[in-house]
Parts: C-alpha cells; sequence; structure tokens
C-alpha cells in the first residue's frame, strides 16, 4: 500500500469513527478478505454471526474497535506500511465520547449527538428546507420564538446557538449552503419584529464567502424551473466529510445524509437520491444574488 501523505483526522470521535470505518474496510477488500473471514480471525472463539456482525458494525462507523483488537485486524489485513498503521491508531484513540455531552451539550439526544458531530466535521454542509428556517440559520429571537416554553438561558437554546457558532463562524468554516423555501421567510415566528431580525440574519450570513443562501419563490421569476417528485417538501441535509489520505485507495470524501421526519433526525444511506434532489432544488432557486435582493424586499416590506 502506497503511504499516508496526509492525515486529515476529523475533529470529533464521530467524525473519527467513520474515517476508520472506511479505512479498515477498504483495507480488508485488499486483503480480499469477507467481514466473516476477518472477524474470525481476529475473535475465533466467537460465532461466525457475531464475528460478522462486529467487522459489519465497525465498517459502518456503529461501533468502535478497542486497541489490542485493532492491531490484530491490522496483521490480519497484511498491514505493513508503518504510516497507514500510526494512521489507524490514530483515528482509533480518539474514539472516546467520555464528557462530551455534559453541560447544555447533554440535551442533545444519540440521533442528534451524531448529527452534530459529523456536521462539526463537515467541510461542505447542504440544506433544503421549507415552512421554518432551519436551527443553523435562525436569529436568537426566532430561536426563543419558536421555542417559546423554554427559559432565555435554558441549557436548549444555549446548545443551538453553540452549534452556530461552532459550525458557522469557526476561523476555519465548512462551505455552506441552503436552499429555503419563501415561506420560510414569509411564516411569521413570534411577531413581525422578531420575522424582521430574522431576515436581517439570512441577509447578513450570506454576505460570508462561505456561506451561500438560495431561495425558491411561491412565483418564479422568469422561466418556470419546476422540482420534480417531492423537492422542497422533504427537508434534509447532506454533509461531506474528508477521508485521511491514502493515494488511489480510499474515496476522496464521505457523504451522509440526514433526514426529518416529525421531530424525529434520521440517518440515510440514500445519498445519490438526495443529491438528485439537491440538484433539482438548486436548479429551482433564485440565484445568491437574486436571493438577497428579494430578502432584502422582505425586509423593507416589515418595516
Amino acid at each position: 500500500m502506497s503511504a499516508v501523505v496526509m492525515t486529515v483526522a476529523a475533529r470529533t470521535p464521530t467524525g473519527r469513527r467513520m474515517q476508520l470505518a472506511v479505512l479498515l474496510r477498504r483495507l480488508r477488500e485488499q486483503a480480499r478478505l469477507t467481514q466473516g473471514d476477518a472477524g474470525r480471525s481476529v475473535w475465533p472463539s466467537s460465532s461466525a454471526a457475531s464475528v460478522q456482525n462486529k467487522i459489519a458494525r465497525l465498517e459502518s462507523g456503529d461501533a468502535g474497535i478497542k486497541l489490542e483488537d485493532l492491531r490484530s485486524l491490522l496483521a490480519v489485513y497484511g498491514v505493513q506500511d508503518a504510516a497507514v498503521t500510526d494512521l489507524a491508531l490514530q483515528l482509533q484513540s480518539g474514539l472516546s465520547q467520555r464528557g462530551r455531552w455534559t453541560g447544555f451539550r447533554a440535551v442533545h439526544d444519540d440521533a442528534t449527538r451524531r448529527y452534530i458531530d459529523l456536521e462539526e466535521d463537515a467541510t461542505l454542509i447542504r440544506l433544503v428546507a421549507a415552512e421554518v428556517v432551519p436551527e443553523i440559520l435562525q436569529s436568537p429571537s426566532y430561536l426563543r420564538a419558536e421555542h417559546p416554553a423554554i427559559r432565555a438561558d435554558a441549557p436548549e437554546l444555549q446548545a443551538k446557538l453553540a452549534r452556530q457558532r461552532t459550525v458557522l463562524l469557526r476561523p476555519d468554516p465548512a462551505q455552506f449552503y441552503a436552499v429555503l423555501s419563501e415561506s420560510c421567510v414569509r411564516r411569521t415566528q413570534g411577531d413581525d419584529a422578531v420575522l424582521r431580525e430574522q431576515v436581517a440574519h439570512l441577509i447578513s450570513l450570506s454576505r460570508r464567502p462561505h456561506i451561500t443562501i438560495q431561495l425558491v419563490p411561491f412565483r418564479p421569476r422568469g422561466p418556470v424551473r419546476p422540482i420534480a417528485r417531492t423537492g422542497l417538501l422533504e427537508r434534509f441535509a447532506l454533509l461531506r466529510l474528508t477521508t485521511p489520505e491514502v493515494p488511489g485507495k480510499l474515496p476522496e470524501h464521505l457523504d451522509y445524509a440526514f433526514t426529518k421526519s416529525g421531530a424525529d433526525l434520521t440517518f440515510s444511506d440514500h445519498v445519490r437520491h438526495y443529491e438528485t434532489l439537491w440538484t433539482e432544488a438548486t436548479a429551482a432557486a433564485l440565484t445568491p444574488a437574486e436571493t438577497r435582493a428579494f430578502l432584502t424586499t422582505v425586509l423593507n416590506e416589515l418595516d
């Protein structure tokens, strides 16, 4: 195997687990071993079903692996390159979640924690939303208006605002794209003052070089650009992470899709489907410049 030329280890334990998963899957494939064969070599006293499940969960990022078992697995895969071994050990050493979800961050459920970790690690974030402005783009007053029963200093609100700082406002932010339906900036949360602050907030964010916001108006300007199938009726997020670089051996990036089903956040493996929906949504939307002009018009109407 070629040497590793660069290691882009994820910030979070979840991201590193996903990176380790794709690395180990590729090493097993290069060794021409099945999941069952690999598992039996490391855990010979376990049942066939058990060892196959262990490798499957490891390669899907649903489980971690003990250091001694990882070393055994690398030996089974015939890894002799010290750089690859060091990379695997580096990714494995950062899998502990101890203390990560304490304080105000403890309000997040398990599904949301997975999303938030990958959102923090993403180099590219793409969102499609209708009716309600996505949390990551909400102004403080809009956040409070959406959750009127929660105190202004409640952990839930602190956690939501912390996401914005971590993802959008850090020194090396991800490239962020959002396609919103016009309903997001027409449906009032709280009162007109709240909506005015929210629209101004979107305009301000859209001026940042790493943030692109597009709007799909109720009445399209110019030729109609229809959205096939569900389009904007389906809210979703696409997150892209880098992979540790092993030249010619690993995919350039890792893509994940998340959808909203009621109040629940759901991880989806059908990334290609959402890539298609994303293309359709952006094609139906106003350009970023047109969107900023449209939002300015909405803001003036609220004065």
